[in-house]
């Protein structure tokens, strides 16, 4: 008899476990965790869709998972990717699958003056959409993509993408962006007519983008964008060197992109070396924003040659000699900028 009462006892015991168990398989209680990114592929069965979400940490075991889904409820679950917390109850892991993914939207936020590199790793940054850096950095320069303003032969984006907010959805590639940010560019060069003003100033219009470019890296003042235009193209008509140190700074941060270039890496022989060399670099160095495209393709007339910084709020002083050049220096020097 006791035997038995024994065995009873330890059965009972055994069934509350099992209870208890079956219980933190479905709802292991608590606080959701950490969203997730989970893909459910096609055709998949519900125990596969079960071992998923337990690899994941979407839910806390897989045993139970297709008993619970075939005697709770209808529909089936759906293929896809999802964000979904870690530590779910079973119905809300259900519950979402049966719903479908949710299409992901977010913004990709390009400012003015960004290089390519820079735009590459702004995309790479967009939580769950799975966009690559290198990806991104490929198709735009391996005519994957491609601008009405390159010229022949050149397979090169850098200062064609507008910069501005894009929303990127779940599914787009990276080939998806950068058409949609050259169509962004190639909208606002007509806006400004740049064929026509290009045309007018006698350079064709990559060669506008690529001055408006390197006013976007000069000047740190809106209102300082056409006199900095205006000095490029008096140097160039004169036969000058640009002597714009942005040009090799783009050229050195090709490589090092955190460099802050010292006074012997600036006068180092490039194709950017601006100091060293006439005319302008062989790419643009930057996405011109709106502001600078249009300083670049209506300059104001000036005989400025010389701009140096001198007040701490980015302003700059300009001089149309030497003597004034070195008067902006001695003024940027007392300013501590120099």
């Amino acid at each position: 008899m006791a035997v038995v009462a024994a065995t009873a006892v330890l059965l009972v015991v055994v069934a509350a476990g099992a209870g208890l168990w079956a219980r933190s398989q479905v709802d292991p209680g608590g606080r959701p965790g950490a969203k997730v990114t989970v893909v459910i592929p096609k055709g998949a069965s519900t125990t596969a869709i079960g071992e998923i979400l337990a690899r994941d940490g979407v839910i806390d075991g897989s045993t139970l998972f297709p008993y619970y889904v075939k005697l709770n409820g209808s529909g089936a679950l759906l293929p896809g990717t999802y964000h979904l917390a870690r530590n779910s109850p079973y119905y809300v892991a259900v519950a979402a699958l049966r719903s479908g993914p949710k299409l992901l939207v977010d913004k990709l936020v390009i400012p003015e003056g960004f290089t390519v590199a820079q735009m590459a790793q702004a995309v790479s940054r967009l939580p769950g959409l799975g966009l690559s850096a290198t990806a991104f950095l490929k198709a735009a320069s391996d005519g994957a993509v491609s601008s009405p303003y390159e010229p022949a032969g050149v397979d090169n984006l850098e200062g064609l993408l507008f910069p501005a907010t894009y929303n990127v959805t779940q599914g787009e590639t990276v080939i998806d962006v950068l058409e949609q940010m050259v169509g962004a560019f190639n909208d606002q060069a007509a806006q400004i007519g740049l064929s026509a003003a290009a045309k007018g100033l006698g350079y064709s219009v990559y060669q506008v983008v690529t001055v408006a470019s390197i006013v976007e890296r000069e000047a740190k003042v809106t209102s300082d964008f056409g006199p900095v235009a205006s000095a490029l193209y008096n140097r160039l008509r004169l036969g000058m060197t640009l002597g714009a140190d942005s040009t090799q700074t783009y050229f050195l941060r090709l490589t090092d992109p955190a460099l802050v270039p010292s006074a012997t890496q600036l006068n180092q022989p490039s194709p950017y070396n601006t100091r060293l060399d006439k005319g302008l670099p062989p790419t643009p160095i930057s996405a011109p924003g709106l502001a600078a495209l249009q300083a670049a393709a209506s300059p104001p007339k000036t005989s400025y040659l010389y701009f140096v910084e001198v007040n701490p709020d980015g302003k700059l002083g300009f001089a149309s000699n030497a003597a004034g050049f070195v008067g902006l220096q001695s003024q940027c020097r007392a300013a501590g900028l120099c």
